[in-house]
């Protein structure tokens, strides 16, 4: 985060300005900011008045001061001061003024200022901290002495730069000695930057002296002046670098500023002092705003970083600052300046304490400024209890614990980003809501941040400080490749012995690796880094060590500029450019070259071209803009930069372009847009002219250019165009052509163009021209039209039309309007006028029901004239409900379901004529209520009303009973009440029964009315005078009914019995009961039941009840223990009283104990020897009363679950003690003991009672609670021992044994838990008291007892004791063993032996040699030497891998010895010359007589790195390099060096032939020309082409030749047989071809419409004229997939299969095959359904009857049946389908035809009846007959025609069936009904029914 992005920054600081008196200063400094800061000039701290002769400006971000007339009082240095709300910056300006000319000035030798002498060359082996004054030079050695140490002339230190420390404001100093040939030039670099872009010129010297010494002077040495200074030789056979640190003390009064020391990767600030002093400040410090400070806010343990950016010379030193403290570098706190120059704080996994204000303060000596920003640090998911900063001694246990909220939750353990991982280091616990690690063997890598993190992001965060190096080492460091990397370590005493390390490799100081000591601080620098250099860093101090990872980062940096830059100027019309790469460009990044040229009195330069790989351009006249003379230069561009340009040598004449396509006259209509395009030989900027008029890009003209061609283009070109010129100009260029503007007519319809019109009606023809001036004539049949009468020629506008009022037959033909550039044509046909045939008015007046279908039909005189169907003048278009047909000259309007909406007026109109249908639309009534038929039985005499609901209140309803119509009289009432029709008999008869219909014409429903005879009574007991009973004995008064649903009603003396709780009145059948449940004296009474036609009594007479005396006063709770007695007693009302016991509602029965006693009116029950079963409700019965005893029988007090032996617990101290138990009774007592000793509530004891519960509670149990707990409950007691351990105490981690030096310290740790136990330390049993050498410890967990100074009398018995728990250890003290005799080094020749002796001041004092820190056993080429105090170490066969630094060490002593291994290597076989192709590989070889040697590979004299292309590889003494992908520039000298040997050797690359080419594959139709094309590297190149292995000549159809590297075979007019391979070969290398020649495609068989059901398969097929051709099959234009259901097959035919197809498969299958197609469409036929139904019908005979059906599909397949046979259409049936409309027509229709209709559609059937009526009529009606009883009567009638069915013959409305009584007879059409045994309850009426025919005769039988 940029948080000071706004502050004022230096862009561009001001020059030194130098001018002779007198003239004019001008200073100039560039400042940006934002918001945009003011800006003061300054001179000694005063402001400069733009007056006079100053003057102030400004231009953007520049701001200058002009000093006009300057004197010599003006020089001196000027202050451009800039502020702004953010920050503010300073800039210096020096002005010089001089008395002398300049060219005076520079002709003197250069004078060294005084101060600059006294720099001095200090030999290398002094160790410099200052240079002194007045140190006499040191005398330089020859040159040519030194050259005879080297074989080439490549620049080398003699004498390096060395390390400095100097306190602040000393001169500091680095000299170094070079070797070259001839003398390198020297720069001297800090950080990666020369010394001019960081200092003023003042701050620094450098200089160079005879000898080849050189110099770099810091004057006045500041803070930042620390790092890194590198010193960079370079002459033209090489590079070296050198480099130095130096180290700036602050004095004392500037110790407690932060000083970034120098690095400019930042990792490192050396000089920081924990002592604080006051802060030396150069200048007033600037206020402060805070409230204007950035707010910046991160969550709890993330990362916040600020950066800031300052400039200002000298370079500003910058202090941190935190609520106005200094912020020191830390774990947590990072410092640094990155490589953008800013000035950075990294606040590591912030802590809440990390809020406040943030400022960055920077200075220098001419001012200060600052920047602030706000931190705000938001808490996470809060800890209970947080982690705590913790610090430990190395090699000690470190425990860090936090506590989470819940003990559910999850967490994880990390060392800043680093999870950890349980295991022998990190030990992890977790207790309930504690969370602990355990770090054990701690060490210097374990400093650091450590997190304890929830799953929610919740972290708890502290600081693991370990003692040991007081500085470490990063974790990482990450540099660029080519900086330095800069390591510093601080140890706490200054005499150590430390070591660094690389990968485990001991580091050594060479050119480019510094290490230096200042005392306590150590350093590492790697200078001039490379990839190589990334590794492990390792810092070791004594037994202590730090590491580091070290990255380095690939650099990628801009080309290279290209060398050897060539013109040539033979070429015609040009010049050719040539060039050569660099040596040193890196191939791993693509680059290009650009080339760019100047005409010749120009300043600026302009880009010609680009290349990527060439190395030469041909730049022709076509490349420039006009003819002249150019310059040209070249220069290298990768995605990285640039690289600086290369000039050619001479300017060149080059001419103009050219037009190589000229503008072209252009011929458009208008409306249309016009282009004009020009292409020139190169490209330039030109302009276009209108008519001389030069034009601008806008909505009517575009303007376009593409490389070299330019393009106009007018859009929508008007009339006034036409003929205009159109010129192009550029440099050297014109052209011009004419444009043309034609009149056109707009394209019209086909409907427009082809009218057809009915005679009478007017004709208008129309046309639109594209320009309203335009002149058109008109013409019919070639014959030109003029204005007259019936005859109108207009022009409105654009519109052109010719209108004729009244049409005839002699106006059809063929018209057209022509202008000058086009023509359009009518074709106009008169027809006769449309007619109406004529029609019955009747037919054209429908009547028909709601929901029926309605058919409006005309014929029409022609059967393409069109009609249009109104609605009361609103015309109707076709939907779901209407469907309009057009069929020959019928049109026809279908209604499909006739809605009450629809009635009214409908018209056709054809024409003129019109013809117009009245629908009427009556809705059907319908019968709402019942929806069912009913039956309803009814009695004589009773009421019966008929009901019913029709659907609307204006329906007429008639009424029939037995087929005959109802008409009112005095018993039948017919009334209406809106939609409701009642039929009311007011007093039944048997004769009223029958079928009764409610028929509405379009519905009816049925009542089947019966009427029954009269109720009789019965009953089976036989009632005999008066029944008697008790008061309160249930009685029940009984009977029988005639009928079940026969209703009766109860009275008691003349009045209606009610039923009651006390009385029920049930009915069961027959049986009817009234029962009074508990009858009182005053139910006695007369009781009647009276069913209307009948009537039965009953006489009830009730006495008084048995009583029960004095129920209050009767004790009815007993209880008693178990063997008591009980007794139960009770008076009665009467001595004679029954009485009855029962328990718990079972009868009791008298035996040995249960006794019945009876004394007069007294009754009683005893109970003998009471048990516990007694217990319960006893009841005495005396019928008419009752009364209960509750009896309870009680055991002794019981402890349930006491088992009768002591329970012992054992607990811990601290816990809370809880007895319960549970007793038998809820109100039985106990008592609670202790040692038998009662216990009373106090604070500790609480004792309790929950019903059968009870229950002690003893908190905070300690152990003298031990002991005996009773619960004594009387009767019952429960014995619980309690024993009391005291609490836990556990050692986590034990002591461990110690054995140290005398004079040591030794330390002993353990981790006990809990963290408050008393931890006593013994030492041989004594306690351990602190002392002055004792000390003793506690950190959470963590015991340590420390005794320094061990004596040998220490070692003991050490014990720590807490609580009981002890943990015991050892202390062993041993006398050190010291090294007497330091070693010597060694030298030694490779493969030979060396000897590392020593001596040691004990004879058995034990010794280890180690090496790198890796302990050296004893093995076949090493052995130990132990001979008295003298210890050496034997190694034969010596490597070079065994030179370095062998250590001896005792437990109290080390020395080390330095074994140096010389070898003397020779070259066995060296390398050999090569030569190969271009894309070839070459191998060399070098092998050497040593192995593991190390060498470089040289290329002409550079070395050679590995990449893709140089591989090098080093297999024993073998050194192998392989280059790979060779280019004709690998050419050149390959040379191996290895430890001053050489071997040489030369690459030579060659150009092969290669195919650059190749033939392809090719297709072409039979006929045309055939080309195939290959192209070589090389021109002079033979070829030989074959055809299918034949070779191939040139004869009178084929063509073989050559062009440049191109070879081609052309075949004139190919056939089919030319298809084959055709191959074309030059010596190894061949390619080939496959050419097929095809004759066109044509289809020979088209694909068919298909009309599938769905469900079934569709397949579509096509064929076409050539097989296996391939082809794609289409659905609605898009491409069909093969899938599960769609199948594609190529045989001879194309096939396509889709199964079981659905209605989205519809639509447009389409085959396509190259250029050919075939297109057909596929319906899908849905499953249709019934839409509506068939109806019943009933109709007359010998009519016309109609059965209808509507389906969903008109499509879809019917068939009709009657029964189970199928019809078919005849004369009399006749099967109408309309669209979805099917009817069944039956014409003439008979008796034969009625049955069951059904019409099948798919799977659905729709069924109705039909009933035919006959026309019956009767011819002889019956008459009366009266006959005494039992005569036979005789009744005959006579009908019209014969019946298909027998007559129905009923009697008082009962049917009659031919029974033995009963005869029914027909012969002919006479019928007769013959009654055998007549009888007097027979006579009534007889009538006989046929159809609806009714005759009707009465039937009269008397007595004898």
């Amino acid at each position: 985060m940029d948080v000071f992005g706004g502050a004022p920054r230096v862009l561009r600081y001001p020059r030194p300005v130098l001018v002779k008196r007198g003239s004019d200063a001008l200073l100039r400094c560039q400042i940006g900011g934002d918001p945009q800061p003011d800006v003061v000039w300054e001179r000694k701290n005063v402001p400069i008045v733009p007056d006079g002769r100053y003057c102030i400006a400004q231009d953007g971000k520049v701001y200058t001061l002009a000093i006009s007339g300057v004197t010599l009082e003006d020089a001196g240095q000027y202050i451009c001061r800039a502020k702004n709300s953010i920050g503010e910056t300073y800039a210096a300006a020096t002005l010089k003024v001089e008395e002398q000319s300049q060219e005076d000035q520079l002709e003197k030798p250069f004078q060294v200022p005084e101060v600059q002498q006294e720099v001095k060359v200090v030999p290398p082996e002094q160790e410099i901290k200052t240079f002194q004054h007045h140190q006499q030079i040191q005398p330089t050695p020859k040159p040519d002495k030194e050259a005879d140490l080297f074989q080439d002339n490549r620049p080398r230190f003699l004498i390096k730069p060395l390390s400095l420390r100097v306190d602040r404001g000393e001169d500091a100093a680095f000299s170094c000695k070079l070797w070259g040939d001839p003398l390198p030039e020297v720069v001297w670099e800090k950080d990666g930057k020369q010394l001019k872009e960081i200092y003023e010129s003042a701050h620094f010297h450098i200089g160079q002296q005879d000898g080849g010494w050189f110099q770099l002077k810091i004057f006045r040495t500041r803070a930042p002046d620390g790092g890194v200074y590198t010193c960079k030789a370079s002459n033209k056979h090489g590079t070296t670098v050198a480099g130095a640190v130096l180290l700036v003390e602050p004095v004392p009064e500037h110790r407690g500023e932060n000083h970034q020391n120098g690095f400019t990767n930042g990792h490192w600030s050396p000089n920081q002092s924990k002592e604080k002093y006051p802060r030396a400040k150069h200048s007033k410090e600037p206020q402060l705003n805070a409230a204007k400070a950035k707010k910046f806010t991160v969550t709890e343990g993330k990362h916040a970083k600020f950066r800031c950016y300052v400039t200002g010379k000298p370079k500003p030193e910058i202090v941190w600052k935190k609520d106005g403290e200094p912020i020191e570098p830390g774990r947590r706190h990072l410092l640094f300046e990155d490589r953008e120059g800013y000035y950075t704080l990294k606040v590591l996994y912030c802590k809440q304490q990390d809020c406040g204000l943030y400022i960055c303060a920077a200075s220098n000596a001419l001012g200060n400024t600052l920047s602030a920003v706000h931190l705000s640090v938001k808490p996470p998911v809060r800890f209970k209890r947080g982690l705590q900063d913790t610090e430990v001694r190395e090699r000690d246990v470190a425990v860090l614990e936090c506590e989470v909220p819940e003990e559910s939750i999850p967490t994880a353990w990390y060392l800043e980003d680093q999870r950890l991982q349980p295991g022998s280091k990190y030990g992890m616990e977790q207790k309930g809501t504690r969370r602990r690690l355990t770090i054990r063997d701690v060490g210097a890598d374990d400093d650091g941040v450590y997190l304890c993190e929830m799953p929610d992001g919740g972290k708890s965060i502290a600081e693991l400080a370990v003692k040991t190096i007081v500085k470490k080492l990063p974790r990482r460091l990450e540099v660029l490749e080519g900086e330095n990397a800069a390591f510093c370590v601080e140890v706490e005493e200054e005499e150590m012995e430390v070591y660094w390390f690389k990968d485990g490799l001991q580091l050594r100081e060479t050119h480019q690796t510094i290490i230096k000591s200042f005392g306590k601080t150590h350093i590492l620098v790697f200078v001039n880094t490379s990839y190589q250099d990334s590794g492990t860093v390792t810092f070791v101090a004594g037994r202590s060590k730090t590491s580091s990872k070290l990255r380095v980062k690939i650099r990628h940096c801009p080309p290279i500029c290209p060398v050897e830059v060539q013109m040539n100027t033979d070429c015609p019309n040009g010049v050719l450019l040539s060039w050569s790469p660099s040596p040193n460009l890196q191939n791993s990044t693509k680059s290009v070259y650009m080339v760019e040229f100047q005409e010749t009195g120009s300043q600026e330069w302009q880009r010609c071209l680009t290349t990527e790989t060439g190395t030469s351009a041909e730049i022709t006249g076509d490349s420039v803009p006009c003819d002249g003379k150019y310059r040209f230069r070249i220069c290298c561009v990768n995605k990285y930069g640039r690289s600086g340009h290369v000039e050619f040598p001479k300017a060149v004449h080059l001419p103009g372009p050219k037009i190589k396509t000229p503008l072209r006259n252009a011929v458009v209509t208008e409306g249309e847009d016009a282009v004009f395009c020009i292409e020139l030989s190169a490209s330039m900027i030109g302009t276009w002219f209108l008519n001389s008029t030069q034009l601008q890009a806008s909505e009517r003209v575009s303007i376009s250019q593409s490389k070299a061609l330019h393009t106009l283009r007018f859009h929508n070109t008007p009339q006034v165009y036409d003929g205009a010129e159109i010129t192009f100009i550029a440099t050297g260029v014109r052209d011009s052509a004419v444009l043309q503007v034609q009149v056109k007519f707009v394209p019209q319809s086909e409907a427009d163009q082809n009218k057809r019109v009915e005679a009478g009606s007017p004709i208008v023809l129309y046309c639109e021209v594209s320009h309203p001036a335009a002149e058109v004539r008109w013409f019919k049949d070639g014959r030109e039209l003029h204005r007259e009468e019936g005859l109108n020629i207009q022009s409105d506008g654009n519109m052109r039309r010719i209108v004729i009022q009244s049409s005839e037959y002699l106006h059809s033909g063929v018209y057209t309007c022509q202008s000058n550039d086009d023509v359009i044509t009518f074709n106009v046909n008169v027809e006769p006028p449309v007619s109406f045939k004529e029609m019955a008015a009747e037919e054209r007046q429908k009547s028909t029901m709601e929901l029926d279908p309605v058919v409006l039909h005309c014929e029409l005189s022609r059967p393409d004239a069109s009609t249009l169907w109104f609605k009361e003048g609103v015309e109707i278009l076709q939907n779901d409900n209407f469907t309009i047909q057009a069929e020959g000259t019928m049109r026809r309007l279908i209604i499909r379901s006739a809605q009450l909406s629809d009635a009214g007026s409908y018209t056709c109109q054809a024409g003129e004529n019109t013809m117009s249908f009245t629908v009427n639309i009556k809705p059907p009534v319908t019968i709402v209520e019942p929806k069912d038929d009913v039956r309803l039985e009814r009695y004589v005499s009773e009421e019966i009303v008929l009901n019913c609901e029709l659907s609307r209140s204006n329906g007429d309803a008639c009424w029939f009973k037995d087929g005959l119509k109802v008409n009112e009289d005095e018993n039948i009432r017919l009334s209406s009440e809106g939609p409701y029709r009642k039929l009311s008999i007011l007093c039944a008869s048997r004769r009223d029964a029958g079928e009764y219909v409610c028929d509405t014409g379009g519905d009816s429903v049925f009542f089947q009315i019966s009427v029954t005879p009269p109720v009789k009574l019965s009953s089976s007991k036989k009632i005999d005078g008066i029944m008697q009973t008790f008061a309160g004995e249930a009685v029940v008064l009984e009977l029988e009914v005639s009928r079940e649903n026969a209703d009766v009603c109860w009275m008691k003396d003349g009045e209606k019995v009610e039923e009651s709780s006390n009385i029920t009145i049930t009915v069961d059948g027959l049986i009817r009961k009234l029962i009074i449940h508990s009858p009182k004296l005053s139910d006695s009474g007369l009781y009647t039941c009276n069913a209307i036609d009948d009537t039965m009594d009953f006489q009830l007479k009730i006495t008084s009840p048995l009583k029960i005396l004095k129920k209050d006063e009767i004790k009815t709770e007993y209880k008693a223990l178990l063997s008591d007695d009980i007794v139960l007693e009770c008076e009665l009302s009467r001595p004679n009283g029954e009485v009855k016991w029962y328990k718990d509602g079972g009868r009791i029965e008298e035996n040995e104990r249960f006794c019945f006693e009876e004394e007069g009116a007294f009754r009683t029950l005893v109970i003998l020897c009471a048990e516990r079963e007694d217990t319960g409700e006893y009841l005495l019965d005396a019928k008419d009363d009752s009364i209960s005893f509750h009896v309870t029988v009680q055991p002794p007090v019981r402890i349930l679950g006491n088992s009768g032996q002591p329970d012992v617990q054992e607990m811990v101290a601290g816990d809370d003690l809880i007895l319960a138990c549970e007793v038998s009774r809820a109100n039985a007592p106990v008592h609670w003991l202790f040692n038998e000793k009662p216990l009373l509530p106090d604070s500790r004891i609480n004792i309790e009672s929950y019903g059968t519960l009870r229950k002690l509670t003893i908190s905070n149990i300690q152990p003298s609670d031990s002991g005996k707990y009773m619960c004594d409950a009387a009767d019952d007691k429960m014995l619980t021992v309690i024993k009391v351990q005291p609490r836990v105490v556990e050692f986590l981690t034990e002591l461990h044994n110690t054995t140290v030096m005398e004079g040591e310290e030794a330390t002993f740790k353990c981790v006990v838990s809990p963290d408050d136990v008393q931890m006593v330390w013994l030492m041989d049993g004594e306690i351990i008291k602190p002392s002055e050498r004792i000390f003793i410890e506690q950190n959470g967990l963590c015991h340590t007892l420390i005794i320094r100074n061990v004596q040998l009398l220490d070692s003991s018995r050490i014990t720590a004791e807490a609580e009981g728990v002890v943990s015991k250890a050892s202390l062993k003290v041993q006398a050190q063993v010291l090294f007497t005799k330091r070693m010597e080094a060694v030298m030694a020749e490779e493969f030979g032996e060396a000897v590392l002796e020593t001596e040691v001041s004990l004879e058995s004092g034990e010794v280890q040699w180690m090496r790198q820190g890796v302990v050296i056993q004893p093995g076949p080429r090493h052995t130990l030497i132990l001979s008295g105090r003298r210890r050496g170490l034997k190694i034969t066969n010596l490597s070079l891998s065994d030179r370095g630094t062998y250590r001896c060490e005792t437990l109290h002593d080390r020395t080390q010895v330095k074994l140096n291994v010389e070898r003397k290597i020779s070259v066995r076989k060296g390398l050999q010359d090569v030569e190969t192709f271009e894309r070839e590989t070459a191998s060399f070889e070098v092998e050497l007589s040593h192995a593991e040697v190390e060498g470089v590979w040289q290329k002409d004299g550079l070395r050679i790195k590995p990449n893709n292309t140089f591989r090098v590889s080093t297999n024993g003494s073998v050194h192998g390099l392989t280059l790979t992908n060779l280019t004709l520039e690998d050419t050149g000298t390959i040379t191996f060096t290895a430890e001053g040997l050489r071997s040489t050797a030369r690459l030579n690359v060659k150009t092969p032939v290669v195919i650059l080419k190749k033939l392809s594959d090719v297709r072409f139709e039979e006929g045309s020309p055939v080309t195939l094309e290959c192209e070589l590297s090389r021109q002079n190149v033979e070829v030989k082409w074959l055809k299918n292995g034949l070779e191939l000549k040139s004869d009178k159809g084929v063509r073989v030749y050559s062009m440049g590297r191109k070879r081609c075979v052309q075949i004139m007019q190919s056939t089919v047989s030319d298809s084959g391979v055709y191959t074309c070969e030059t010596g190894d290398l061949c390619t080939s071809c496959t050419l097929q020649i095809y004759r066109e495609l044509e289809i020979v068989t088209e694909l068919e419409d298909l009309y599938i059901k769905e469900d079934q398969n569709a397949v579509f097929m096509c064929e076409v004229s050539m097989e296996d051709m391939p082809g794609d099959w289409y659905k609605n234009d898009h491409k069909i997939r093969p899938s599960s259901t769609i199948k594609t097959r190529r045989e001879t035919k194309h096939f396509l299969l889709i199964c079981n197809v659905t209605s989205e498969d519809a639509g447009e299958i389409k085959f396509v095959s190259k250029q050919v197609e075939s297109v057909a469409y596929l319906e899908v036929q849905l499953p249709a359904s019934i839409v509506r139904p068939l109806r019943d019908r009933t109709a007359l005979e010998k009519h016309r009857v109609i059965l209808e059906c509507t389906v969903s599909n008109p499509r879809c397949e019917v068939s009709w049946y009657r029964g189970d046979e199928e019809l078919e259409s005849s004369e009399r049936m006749e099967i109408i389908t309309e669209g979805c409309y099917h009817k069944l027509v039956i014409h003439q229709v008979a008796v034969e035809d009625e049955g069951t209709y059904s019409i099948q559609v798919g799977e659905h059937t729709s069924t109705a009846k039909l009933l035919v009526e006959q026309s019956i009529k009767f011819v002889r009606e019956l008459e009366d007959v009266e006959v005494s009883a039992p005569e036979e009567a005789r009744f005959q009638c006579e009908v019209s025609v014969p019946l298909m069915k027998p007559p129905v013959w009923t009697l008082n409305s009962e049917t009659l069936q031919q029974s033995p009584d009963i005869r029914l007879e027909s012969r002919g059409n006479v019928y007769t009904l013959t009654l055998k045994s007549t009888s007097v309850e027979m006579s009534g009426t007889v009538q006989v029914t046929v159809g609806k025919a009714k005759s009707c005769a009465a039937l009269r039988v008397t007595e004898e």
